[in-house]
C-alpha cells in the first residue's frame, strides 16, 4: 500500500464531504412542510451519504499513520 493511494483516498472522500455540506448548506433554511419534503429529504440524502464519507477518511488517514509505524519499525531494525 502507497501513501498516495491513501491520501487520494482521503481528497476524494473530502470532496465528497463538502458537497454534502454544500447540499445541507443551501437548503438548511426550510423546515418539515409538507411542499417543503424534496428539499427535506435532500437534506437527510446528504446527512446519510456524510457518514461513510468520514469513516473512509478516517480510515486512509489511519492507513498513513500505520505505514509511519512500519517505516519507523524498518528504520529502526535496521539502525
Amino acid at each position: 500500500m502507497r501513501i498516495d493511494n491513501n491520501l487520494n483516498g482521503m481528497l476524494a472522500a473530502q470532496m465528497q464531504v463538502n458537497e454534502s455540506a454544500q447540499n445541507i448548506a443551501t437548503v438548511a433554511n426550510v423546515t418539515g412542510d409538507s411542499e417543503n419534503m424534496e428539499a427535506t429529504a435532500d437534506i437527510i440524502d446528504s446527512l446519510v451519504n456524510y457518514i461513510p464519507q468520514v469513516i473512509a477518511y478516517e480510515a486512509n488517514a489511519e492507513g498513513i499513520k500505520t505505514q509511519q509505524a512500519v517505516a519507523d519499525t524498518l528504520l529502526d531494525l535496521k539502525a
